[in-house]
């Protein structure tokens, strides 16, 4: 596997590893909740930061623990698969679900402690939320002269409880991009092909999509 220099991940990947820093849910307002559980997160890890940065595992428990339970996963499966989801039998849904969730959390969930310096600023006013979604504005602050990252959080409720299903960091959806990768390897070797490859723990599936989310972000800035 190829070494991937990860200071100079694009934004989109910044935005997914704050994604997997929203904390308890549960019935607070999308705004308060994102910022608050945001927060509480990144504070436990620096409070630890030379454990967090030599020990993968220690952040990965604290994600196991704090965020997992939190992201409509489930949704989030649905949405990546798209019309394949409604091909699928039950333990290829299942199956898909948990290969992706352990195979990106392994792939991206150890990179938060490269992070622990960023500021992300919730802002209200550009939020907005209905019965059916909320959208949280955020920035995270990139410091060295660079421009902030744009980042909206998309959530619904789930069971009474507002989840984080998508993430869009300037204007690139996470759930959109894998699904048009995952959809182009599905075309090519079939579904069953695609969750044996995850459940391997193939971070090259996660990996192609992110170069292809730096080439576009990359483009735009030309």
């Amino acid at each position: 596997m190829r070494n991937y220099r990860f200071e100079a991940l694009p934004g989109i990947v910044l935005a997914f590893l704050f994604l997997f820093a929203t904390a308890p849910l549960q019935a607070a307002e999308p705004v308060a909740l994102v910022e608050g559980a945001i927060n509480r997160v990144m504070e436990t890890l620096r409070a630890e930061e030379a454990r967090a940065t030599e020990e993968p595992e220690f952040v990965l428990e604290v994600i196991e623990r704090e965020i997992m339970p939190l992201i409509d996963l489930d949704g989030m499966a649905r949405l990546i698969l798209a019309r394949h989801w409604r091909d699928a039998s039950a333990e290829q849904r299942e199956r898909f679900t948990q290969a992706f969730r352990d195979t990106l959390l392994q792939s991206y969930g150890v990179r938060l402690a490269d992070y622990l310096d960023r500021r992300v600023i919730v802002i209200p006013h550009r939020s907005r939320q209905d019965e059916r979604m909320a959208v949280v504005a955020t920035e995270i602050e990139m410091g060295g002269g660079q421009p902030n990252i744009v980042v909206n959080y998309r959530l619904r409720p789930v069971e009474g409880e507002w989840r984080v299903f998508d993430v869009e960091a300037e204007g690139l959806s996470f759930v959109g991009n894998f699904r048009s990768s995952f959809n182009t390897e599905i075309g090519r070797d079939g579904l069953d092909a695609l969750i044996e490859r995850l459940e391997a723990g193939d971070r090259s599936l996660i990996e192609e999509v992110i170069d292809e989310v730096e080439s576009n972000g990359n483009a735009a800035d030309d």
